[in-house]
């Protein structure tokens, strides 16, 4: 029991030294980016070389400190059904309604604390861990509060 304690204070401590010196050394900085078509790949594409010639931004995807997140497309719209072609037409067209099933949010970290939990935006309701994911107790004090429901991963 005291072993397990320690061991997850040390985790909990490692992790929060780790993020402290990686906000010392500077923050990832991250850019959102819609990519959905050839064309939109290309305008990315034109935009980083353009911006390549900046020697801070540069350095800064060479470090690691700038990363490029892809937005989530949009759903699909609503595809009508096609019609036999001997069918008599009757009035408008089916159409097929479609559903796309909400994005859970995923953390794969092993252990995740409550500064983790803080980060989910509110309204989020789920929230995927790993299979071997630990929630530290105020980690889970704020899941609970903010009515989070936590789904374990099969990774």
């Amino acid at each position: 029991m005291a072993n397990d304690l320690r061991a997850l204070i040390r985790e909990l401590l490692s992790e929060e030294i780790a993020a402290l010196r990686a906000e010392m050394r500077g923050a990832v900085q991250e850019e959102h980016i819609r990519v959905g078509t050839a064309a939109d790949l290309t305008e990315f594409a034109l935009s980083v070389a353009r911006r390549a010639s900046d020697p801070t931004f540069a350095a800064a995807l060479r470090e690691g400190r700038m990363r490029f997140v892809p937005e989530p497309s949009p759903p699909p719209r609503h595809v009508p059904i096609a019609q036999p072609a001997n069918a008599s037409f009757t009035g408008a067209p089916p159409t097929l309604v479609t559903t796309v099933p909400a994005t859970v949010l995923e953390l794969m970290k092993p252990l995740i604390t409550e500064r983790d939990i803080a980060a989910v935006a509110e309204g989020e309701t789920r929230l995927r861990i790993g299979r071997r994911s630990r929630l530290t107790p105020l980690a889970g004090d704020e899941v609970r509060r903010r009515g989070i429901r936590i789904e374990r991963s099969a990774k």
